[in-house]
């Protein structure tokens, strides 16, 4: 494994190697501007897609120094890292390191997603934010030259192999290394690297701070750094001694064990809920001494919903504002691509990631009613919230299919996304959510596709459903955990669970067909995708703030996804009573604001209890970002408790909707707080010069254009097609 040795003492601020960089890759020239601040003849200030290696240059107080000034140059260029957080981050190995040590990028391959550049700890990775279809530039520690053979004969004569080697380490090496005229650098094993870095501590022990950056940073670099003074004085980020990537590899590793275990844990409890019932409508008896499960706690009309479209006009005044609102988004779209990212929206080398992602994690975590109305009403038998299961899926598969469409507009290099099928990395959490979430829409349309089916009166249609859904379920999931694995024996663990799970569910003659194997699929994606955002988040620990980021994220990201989908669940039906002039299913609802409840009670103590053990529930109350973690707690977690914990609040619609808003509300600001507000960026290395963020018009026209479009789809949905149940006076106007 190849290294480079910097020694800062050395250096004397030529810039040779900036020029010979440019030179070798063909990179463009930066219009030089009057450095501000205190940088003295730095120029460019910091790394970028033309410049991808940057002389910082560093006035530093000594008494010992002549007048008082020690000047100090650093090259600073990327790391190198050994286990490298841009490469584990990057879904589709654009990004990955080599056997010799440098890490190379592939545009063909590369997606465009950003991920990288907020993963790597030191700023390295910038993007082509002036053209239409923007790639990810940094230095590559020159691999190409690594590989040049040196010549057989000089001057007629054949060369020894000593004159071969002393070729190799003077010209196979990176050309800003060739090009030093100070010795600054010094390339070679990384062990030799290190050994010599010592010797030289050793040998002049007041030359240089007794240090060797690099050596354990972030997990160990293949840049080494020497100086006479404190890193930090130069600028360099103190980002520990354990790789970026250890802290996410736990949690993805556990996601083929995982989803096996939910499949199976579901799977025994809708068996146990079904004996249960059972056993209770046979032996009348014991269903006294027994406590009833819900459903035969409602009254019987309850289990017989009967559904139907609503016979209202379209074109109403609502409907005609969300129209103007989509075609704006329409043409904020277009904007997008004729545009190009830099030219469309506020995004830069600092803030790779802004309102599209905000927007994107937003609605994941709130359509997961979708998901956990599924498990309530099929797994554990819930059949008294059965009439709220067509209109949470159908929020759920119109969210979850523009999630699909924010993130084309968002992605750098979207007509690259047929490279998810066919990479394999290691440990990529955007890798995970890509695949969990395309597979989860296939589940969100067969789930609904009843729905269409039984509007058209398609009954062979419908049998065909019937029969190869759980087959669709067995292969997904199989497909998914050997995706997730690379392992075989995963993968058939997976079809044996599920196929005996299907074979043990199918229906039987005179059974009413109960569509278990999706209700399980839902919850078990859906369990997988809403903790792996969390997972996105475990490469940022220098960037997020300490309130914000855990190792616990994974599990805290669905637990405040659930209590926030069935918050909104709740909200959705309120607003359809009001919408559609409708009766309020307050029974219903206030099931729902119970179930909202326990799921916000459970992630609030999880919340704060982590940050006790962590030591971190301090900064939490008094800490810069106080504000923002009491009004995300206290006010949208702690308030929303106290309006969801009785029934008889729970049964006045005030109370619950308040309550199921401000649970909502607090999920919105949690991730709001996670992409933007919480986070330090410092911007490309070498961290000095960040810039900010500010959405721009078009962004703002998608996002907004969408959710438009969800609502305006979702009321057409209802006009077309039986999603609501009928009303029990039949006084739909």
């Amino acid at each position: 494994m190849k290294a480079t040795l910097i020694d800062t003492t050395k250096c004397i601020g030529c810039r040779s190697c900036q020029v010979t960089c440019k030179a070798w890759n063909d990179l463009p020239a930066v219009k030089t501007e009057l450095p501000t601040g205190n940088l003295g003849l730095q120029n460019p200030t910091v790394l970028s897609s033309k410049s991808f290696v940057v002389v910082s240059y560093h006035e530093i107080g000594d008494e010992k120094a002549p007048a008082g000034l020690r000047y100090v140059s650093a090259k600073r260029q990327c790391m190198h890292c050994e286990d490298p957080a841009c490469a584990s981050a990057c879904p589709v190995t654009a990004l990955h390191k080599t056997p010799e040590g440098p890490v190379v990028y592939d545009g063909d391959k590369c997606i465009g997603c950003r991920y990288c550049m907020w993963a790597c700890p030191f700023g390295v990775p910038t993007v082509e934010w002036d053209k239409l279809a923007p790639r990810i530039h940094k230095c590559t520690g020159c691999y190409d030259r690594l590989g040049r053979a040196s010549p057989l004969r000089r001057n007629g004569q054949p060369l020894t192999a000593a004159d071969q080697k002393r070729y190799a380490a003077a010209h196979a090496v990176p050309a800003c290394v060739e090009q030093c005229p100070a010795g600054a650098l010094l390339y070679g094993e990384r062990e030799e690297m290190l050994a010599e870095a010592k010797r030289r501590i050793a040998a002049a022990p007041s030359r240089y701070v007794n240090h060797v950056y690099g050596e354990t940073e972030a997990g160990g670099t293949g840049a080494l750094y020497l100086s006479a003074v404190p890193f930090a004085e130069l600028g360099f980020p103190e980002v520990g001694t354990k790789s970026y990537p250890a802290r996410s590899q736990v949690a993805l590793g556990a996601v083929p064990p995982a989803v096996l275990a939910v499949g199976a844990v579901l799977g025994g409890a809708y068996a146990l809920s079904r004996r249960r019932e059972e056993v209770a409508r046979k032996e009348p008896l014991v269903r006294k001494e027994v406590p009833p499960v819900p459903v035969e706690a409602k009254p019987a009309e309850e289990h017989h919903v009967e559904f139907a479209p609503l016979p209202l006009k379209l074109w109403t005044p609502a409907n005609i504002v969300l129209a103007v609102l989509m075609a704006f988004g329409a043409l904020s779209f277009v904007a997008r691509f004729a545009l190009g990212l830099g030219g469309s929206t506020g995004l830069s080398d600092t803030y790779a990631w802004g309102l599209w992602i905000v927007f994107d994690f937003v609605w994941i975590s709130i359509a997961a009613g979708a998901f956990a109305t599924a498990g309530l009403i099929y797994v554990l038998r819930r059949d008294d919230l059965y009439s709220l299961g067509r209109s949470a899926v159908l929020m759920g598969l119109l969210s979850y299919t523009f999630v699909v469409v924010t993130l084309v507009a968002d992605l750098g290099l979207p007509w690259h996304f047929w490279q998810l099928a066919f990479q394999a990395p290691k440990h990529s959490a955007m890798f995970e959510v890509s695949w969990c979430i395309a597979l989860y829409l296939t589940i969100l349309f067969l789930e609904f596709a009843p729905v269409v089916l039984e509007r058209l009166e398609w009954r062979a249609a419908t049998e065909l459903w019937r029969r190869y859904s759980p087959v669709w379920v067995v292969l997904a999931v199989a497909l998914f955990v050997y995706l997730m694995s690379r392992n075989a024996l995963y993968a058939a663990a997976a079809l044996v669970v599920f196929g005996a799970l299907a074979y043990q569910f199918r229906q039987r003659p005179g059974e009413k067909y109960v569509p278990i194997m999706l209700a399980i699929a839902a919850v078990t994606f859906s369990t997988m995708h809403q903790s792996s955002l969390g997972s996105i988040f475990l490469l940022m620990p220098d960037k997020l703030d300490p309130v914000w980021w855990s190792p616990l994220l994974p599990v805290a990201y669905l637990l405040s996804a659930v209590a926030a989908g069935t918050a909104l669940i709740v909200l959705v039906e309120m607003w359809i009573a009001k919408a559609y002039h409708r009766a309020f299913r307050v029974r219903q609802l206030a099931a729902m604001g119970q179930v909202a409840f326990w799921a916000l009670l459970v992630y609030e103590g999880v919340r704060v209890a982590d940050l006790w053990a962590r030591g971190q529930l301090g900064r939490a109350l008094t800490g810069p970002r106080s504000g923002l973690f009491l009004v995300e707690v206290a006010v949208c977690g702690l308030v929303p408790l106290i309006l969801l914990a009785t029934a008889r609040l729970r049964g006045r619609v005030g109370w619950l909707a308040l309550g199921a808003a401000l649970s909502v509300l607090g999920v919105v600001l949690n991730r709001a707080n996670a992409v933007l507000f919480a986070m330090d960026l410092r911007g490309p290395m070498p961290q000095i010069a960040p810039s900010g963020y500010v959405p721009s018009v078009f962004e703002w026209g998608i996002s907004v254009g969408l959710v438009a479009a969800t609502v305006f789809l979702f009321g057409l949905g209802a006009r077309l097609l039986p999603v609501l149940p009928k009303e029990a006076t039949g006084a739909e106007q």
